[in-house]
């Protein structure tokens, strides 16, 4: 999600600002209506000096961490359902993000 501020509102509102941010907003500042920077969270600054190398291992580790979490769900919840079906079931539910 992006949001757009301007210079003097952030002066007054750095604090909501940056908890934005930390959350995972990107916030562009703006001057005049002319964009002059974006703030982002920290751990997108570092995902844009990484490296090709770097950003492979860091998504095959995402998916190993990913499949072990999947392996402990089945192991908690044997005979439960697979990850789709259980997002359909709370989709169906009315436990949507969209509300």
């Amino acid at each position: 999600m992006t949001a757009t501020i301007s210079a003097m509102d952030l002066r007054r509102r750095l604090g909501e600002v940056l908890d934005r941010a930390a959350a995972g907003e990107r916030i562009v500042i703006e001057r005049d209506r002319r964009p002059l920077a974006v703030l982002v969270p920290y751990a997108a600054s570092s995902v844009a000096d990484e490296t090709e190398e770097e950003r492979r291992i860091r998504i095959e580790a995402a998916f190993a961490s990913l499949e072990a979490f999947g392996k402990r769900m089945a192991e908690k919840y044997p005979g439960g359902p697979d990850a789709a079906t259980a997002i359909r079931m709370d989709r169906d539910r009315g436990h949507s993000v969209d509300r």
